[in-house]
């Protein structure tokens, strides 16, 4: 009998900084002015999220936690790398109790994003709280910055229009960094 487990994922911290300066998007614009410098950082907020969401990886540092209910399996696998590093796992047992997994108890596979635990635990829930991303904008792949500036400069550009429909190659910029997925 085949049992699925439920996962449910949620961002803790949000980034401090972000893949795209401020004065690269300006000089990618070209803009001279400083009186769109507030529009113009709210749109590589979200343009970074775009392409982070887009892409499910951790653009730059920031904390995740992933819950999974009831049938917990060995091996879970982290979204949103590259992980840093397990700042805590925590079980809660059917009666509400709630207790902290030491590190000997699991082993976390930074390079592979997956966690593993060498005893099955019959548990109502784990959280697992991680730390994801680059330390550093400047190891983030060129690509990924370029596409980000694009979507910038699409959305301030066609930022009074009501859609904005040519993201389409932005998306294919991020495509080589998004991880293949089997469905089973």
């Amino acid at each position: 009998m085949l049992q699925n487990s439920i996962f449910h994922i949620i961002r803790k911290t949000l980034p401090k900084i972000f893949p795209v300066t401020l004065l690269e998007a300006k000089s990618f614009l070209r803009v001279k002015h400083n009186m769109d410098d507030d529009l113009i950082m709210c749109l590589i907020a979200m343009s970074s999220e775009y392409a982070q969401w887009y892409m499910e990886k951790s653009l730059m540092k920031q904390q995740w936690q992933i819950s999974c209910y009831d049938n917990i399996p060995r091996k879970i696998q982290l979204p949103f790398s590259p992980i840093v590093h397990i700042v805590s796992v925590k079980i809660i047992s059917y009666n509400k109790d709630e207790f902290i997994v030491p590190i000997e108890n699991y082993y976390a596979d930074l390079f592979q994003s997956s966690i593993t635990f060498y005893n099955i635990m019959c548990i109502n829930r784990m959280d697992i709280i991680y730390e994801a991303g680059y330390y550093d904008a400047n190891i983030i792949p060129m690509q990924i910055k370029h596409g980000i500036l694009h979507h910038v400069a699409i959305s301030y550009k066609n930022r009074e229009a009501e859609a904005v429909d040519n993201l389409n190659f932005v998306k294919d910029m991020y495509s080589p960094f998004r991880e293949l997925k089997l469905v089973l």
